[in-house]
């Protein structure tokens, strides 16, 4: 489960002191993790096995986030 931060915006006209008060959203995925390194980090929903020798073949619903918006990782038992 990754923890990270991402942009919001808005293309309507709002009153500036309303801008003033925007900040970031604090998203939360949830997957496999297939990559982590000092750029990126990627999660995927789904993944499917190869029968004979049981490797994951392809993988679903992936997300890649720039490792510097992630704010924590925590590690899911099942």
């Amino acid at each position: 489960m990754a923890y990270w931060e991402d942009i919001v915006s808005d293309c309507s006209w709002v009153d500036i002191h309303d801008i003033k008060k925007s900040t970031t959203a604090v998203c939360c995925t949830v997957g496999w993790l297939v990559k982590q390194d000092k750029d990126i980090t990627i999660l995927m929903s789904d993944c499917s096995f190869e029968v004979n020798n049981k490797e994951i073949k392809q993988g679903g619903g992936h997300t890649s986030i720039p490792t510097k918006n992630i704010l924590k990782i925590k590690k899911l038992k099942i």
